[in-house]
């Protein structure tokens, strides 16, 4: 920004993201603000807006309020009723948002000449044995075994001295934020069995490594404590208690003489022998699972067994793509870096001999590898360029004659790096190696290849999941899973307003909700809209009524030109109830475009008005709700050329061809009262929450003495 816009060099900039509103606004604030410059007044003259930060503070209060809720009863909907129309207008003028739902409602004809999203097929579940040989025990049995490990290592607090002064236990079991130590470390057990689990749901051969990994940390701190007990023995005379690493020159002493990272234990204060016993018993179990792990060798690896049937029968009976090219190719997911190199490490060569294809390892480590070394190419491992060489088409590989034009790789294992933002969709064959516990995520992946423009007809997901009965893999990952929140809510060390079993219930909610949602990706593929608790930028703008609006203006301007106020229509109430839409205009000041600050705050869509009434008299959505009425108006309207004959001829009898008004003046009389109503409170509301709130000019305001034109009406009407 600085080097580019600030020199004067006259720029087009786009501040892209691919990620739905979150709760946390900053990225949003932040964004913003390199619009601004830094500058929280920026948009007062030109849309209304007085104070960005006081915007967003108020719509940071809405959204943790709403966060707060159980995730069954977390309506974007509901969220959208409460959010002021300053945040809503701040969305609408600066950003362009655009789902998948959204493309296809509104794009068929950019679509289609864009190349149409790829048809999805039914997504291949698979749950292997771990073992082909049947001697390594079922992921639930282990499941339940690792549930009743003690790992010592990681709980010092259950190891301090019976007969320490009570002010120095205290000092050890005091809270930090809502948690005691030991609490905190009981969290953080939870967190290890769950990745020992998540571990061998990747791979065997990830799982041993992490066994491995634990040991040796037992033995290093086996090492401490005894090297503690030496010097100790060798020095009585010492005050271990009160001796400072500082005063020794030995810099392992030094380190035996305390353990422990974020809070630390003197050694002396703990009880080293029964530490050392109980690690001792840990080393003993975990050496237990490394052995049996290490025995389920690359050949008696059932699930890559499997994942090797999968890429042989696709590489030879590759489907066709629209160019009328042979689609061999293969993209397989993992979550860790392990797993992922791993897997190219034996199948690699297997593909280049036996199915004549070339392989390449993609992970966040850097360390990126390839079977394709086309001659005198030597840059062939860069990150860019394996994926260019994985999707030539996508990538545009013909326009970088830097690249080489021949050949290129059809299996690609990678880790999470590339699960965002990628355009690998020459690729028509996605496989989950390991599923990821957030349905974002595998959302995300399959996204690198169910893209508009594909070349494929279809694309295929396969998901691995570690156990066929899946109901009681949910019930354990949400068990472990909700332990892991608090382990984190932990870890800031932050305090919470809610007290530690109250937070653990909430959290335990969200997790059946995503629990529900992993579950439904065994059958179906979703999108990230499709997520009840998502909110996309989408909902902010009306940048889809804005598409309908051009397009119906230039097919009817000058019939538009020369019609007068007042029109009206009756629409079948379909999926909505019988009712009608009142489009109001202000009359006055703000009906000329002289609007202020502070009108623009309450009415989003100054000098008009829309309400949505209910047969009954009752408001279904205030003025303050414009996006919900146009969505209804577009649901019943949209399309429509002609008039519905008999929903007419049915009104004109009711109303005697027009001369029996009585029941929609009530309506109307009824709207303007709504309108006056939700005037004054979100007046009042505004000057609660925000000191830079304006209340508007008389002449602008809307009360029960108000001028209105009738713009437009809407009846909709049951049918029969």
């Amino acid at each position: 920004m600085q080097d580019i816009i600030k020199p004067g060099i006259r720029t087009k900039v786009l501040l892209l993201s691919a990620t739905p509103v979150n709760n946390d606004l900053k990225d949003l604030r932040n964004q913003i603000y390199f619009l601004t410059a830094g500058s929280d007044v920026a948009f007062r003259e030109t849309i209304g807006i007085a104070d960005i930060k006081e915007a967003l503070r108020q719509a940071q209060g809405h959204f943790t309020a709403w966060a707060k809720q159980p995730t069954q009863k977390r309506k974007t909907a509901d969220l959208l009723q409460r959010l002021g129309s300053d945040f809503f207008k701040l969305l609408d003028e600066l950003t362009i948002a655009r789902a998948r739902r959204h493309l296809r409602d509104h794009y068929e004809g950019e679509i289609e000449r864009l190349g149409k999203f790829p048809e999805r097929l039914q997504p291949k579940t698979l749950s292997p044995e771990i073992d082909s040989a049947g001697r390594f025990m079922s992921y639930d049995k282990l499941a339940v075994e690792i549930g009743g490990y003690k790992l010592s290592l990681f709980n010092p607090s259950r190891f301090l001295r019976d007969d320490l002064p009570a002010g120095v236990r205290a000092d050890y079991e005091r809270r930090v934020g809502n948690f005691t130590q030991a609490q905190r470390e009981d969290f953080l057990i939870d967190m290890m069995r769950v990745n020992f689990l998540k571990r061998l749901e990747s791979s065997v051969h990830s799982f041993a490594l992490t066994m491995q990994r634990t040991m040796e940390k037992i033995e290093s701190l086996e090492e401490r404590l005894n090297a503690f007990k030496a010097y100790r023995a060798e020095h009585p005379e010492l005050d271990f208690e009160t001796l400072a690493p500082e005063e020794l020159e030995d810099e392992e002493l030094r380190d035996a003489l305390e353990v422990g990272q974020k809070l630390t234990f003197k050694t002396a204060h703990l009880d080293v022998d029964r530490w050392l016993d109980a690690l001792r018993k840990d080393k003993q179990q975990l050496n237990g699972l490394y052995l049996q792990a290490t025995d389920v060798s690359p050949q008696r690896d059932a699930k890559m067994a499997e994942l090797k049937a999968l890429i042989a029968d696709k590489a030879t009976k590759p489907t066709t793509n629209k160019l009328g090219q042979r689609n061999r190719k293969v993209l397989v997911f993992t979550a860790f870096a392990d797993t992922a190199e791993y897997l190219y490490a034996h199948l690699h060569e297997w593909g280049q001999k036996e199915l004549g294809i070339h392989a390449a390892l993609v992970t966040g480590r850097g360390d990126n590898k390839t079977t394709y070394q086309p001659k005198g190419y030597r840059q062939h491992t860069e990150f860019d360029h394996i994926l260019t060489n994985f999707s030539p088409i996508a990538k545009r590989r013909s326009k970088i004659p830097s690249l080489p034009q021949e050949g290129e790789i059809d299996l690609l294992i990678a880790t999470d790096c590339i699960s965002e933002g990628q355009n690998l969709q020459d690729c028509d064959y996605l496989v989950n190696y390991d599923i990821h516990w957030n349905p974002v995520r595998i959302i995300q992946r399959f996204g690198r290849i169910d893209r508009i423009g594909s070349v494929n007809h279809a694309v295929q997901l396969v998901n691995f999941w570690p156990t066929p009965n899946l109901d009681q893999y949910i019930t354990l990952k949400h068990r472990v899973e909700a332990r892991m929140a608090l382990v984190d809510i932990a870890a800031t060390l932050e305090d919470n307003l809610l007290k530690p079993d109250d937070l653990e219930d909430l959290i335990k909610e969200d997790l059946r909700y995503r629990d529900r949602q992993l579950l439904r990706l065994k059958n179906e593929i979703l999108d990230l809209e499709d997520l009840d608790d998502a909110v996309s930028l989408t909902e902010f703008t009306l940048d889809d009524f804005r598409i309908d609006l051009l397009r119906y203006l230039e097919a009817n301007r000058a019939l538009l030109e020369t019609s007068p106020f007042g029109l009206y229509t009756v629409a079948p109430a379909k999926a909505v109830a019988p009712g009608v839409i009142f489009c109001l205009r202000l009359k006055g000041a703000a009906g000329n475009g002289q609007s202020t600050a502070g009108t623009q705050e309450v009415n989003p869509l100054q000098p008009y008005f829309l309400v949505y009434m209910l047969a009954d008299g009752n408001v279904r959505y205030s003025f303050a709700h414009p996006k919900q009425i146009l969505g209804v108006y577009r649901e019943l309207c949209a399309d429509k050329s002609t008039a519905y004959e008999t929903l007419c001829t049915l009104f004109d009898q009711e109303t005697q061809d027009g001369q029996k008004m009585d029941v929609y003046n009530r309506l109307l009389e009824r709207a303007v009262d709504s309108i006056a109503a939700t005037f004054r409170k979100r007046v009042a509301s505004g000057l609660q929450t925000a000191r830079s709130f304006v209340i508007p000019n008389q002449n602008e305001q809307a009360n029960e003495t108000t001028d209105f034109e009738l713009v437009t009406w809407l009846v909709i009407k049951a049918e029969g």
